[in-house]
């Protein structure tokens, strides 16, 4: 048995549940997951997907916030921690894969047959079929239906990441963008655009540098990680980005990475 515990945003979370997924099948183990809720990712797993795996929902939100679930998830951690072989911090996981890469991890897992992993990232190689059994809640796919029917065979999905992400504002800057996207108007005039972006501004620039009628926009979406429904729009938008031809991604983000996974789809990063 593997126990995943993944950690942090919606983002890394996704890292580890996938390549966890991928190491369970690889050893033929069952897979249980630890889903918390937690600052940056206050949201339940079943209010974003439907998962072929066991599943725990615990909290890890602060006592002042949530003192039952608080104390309640606690007490869960503990009793599945205590009852596996081995329990793996994050630092401890991070530490085995810089001396022995993903091999070496792996192997840990093997020789322990009930083993307990916390992880901000992933556990093994990853690839697409590393996200074959991701399936959207019924709830997020008819939130998201009227813009993934926007999302056509011509639609490059842009990816357009600022706010705190100080390498991706410096490597993939925004005239970059409007550059690649009009390389791709050049090579396919039925090209349209789906962009997501954590930047209001963004939307504003691109419609003055590139024809508003090939541009495509989750126009209700919340920009608040923070918040539950801002993090469903998250992932809503993630599969606009997945269901499209291609992506240009920002720099050295997940969140750009993530959709090429779960579509298939070719990921060129705008640098």
């Amino acid at each position: 048995m593997i126990i995943i515990e993944p950690c942090a945003g919606l983002g890394n979370k996704l890292l580890g549940l996938g390549s966890a997924y991928a190491v369970a099948r690889k050893l033929n183990r069952e897979l249980i997951v630890m889903w918390k809720r937690e600052v940056g990712c206050n949201v339940r797993a079943a209010e974003l997907f439907e998962l072929p795996m066991r599943v725990i929902e615990v909290s890890e939100n602060g006592y002042s916030k949530e003192p039952v679930a608080h104390f309640a998830g606690g007490f869960v951690m503990k009793k599945w921690r205590r009852g596996s072989e081995r329990f793996l911090e994050c630092g401890e996981v991070e530490e085995i894969k810089k001396q022995h890469g993903y091999e070496g991890l792996q192997n840990v897992i093997r020789d322990t047959p009930r083993i307990y992993l916390k992880s901000f990232g992933p556990i093994c190689e990853l690839d697409a079929s590393c996200y074959t059994f991701l399936k959207p809640a019924h709830s997020v796919e008819e939130k998201g239906r009227e813009l993934f029917l926007k999302i056509g065979a011509h639609t490059v999905g842009v990816h357009i990441r600022r706010t705190d992400h100080v390498e991706a504002i410096a490597k993939s800057p925004l005239s970059l963008f409007v550059e690649y996207m009009r390389r791709e108007l050049a090579a396919d005039a039925e090209t349209d655009f789906f962009v997501a972006t954590d930047d209001a501004g963004v939307k504003e620039e691109l419609r003055r540098q590139v024809p508003a009628d090939k541009l495509i926009f989750y126009e209700n979406g919340v920009i608040d990680r923070n918040s539950k429904e801002g993090l469903v729009d998250a992932y809503i938008e993630m599969l606009a980005l997945s269901r499209g031809k291609k992506i240009l991604g920002s720099f050295n983000s997940t969140f750009s990475l993530l959709p090429s996974y779960i579509g298939a789809i070719p990921l060129e990063v705008v640098v």
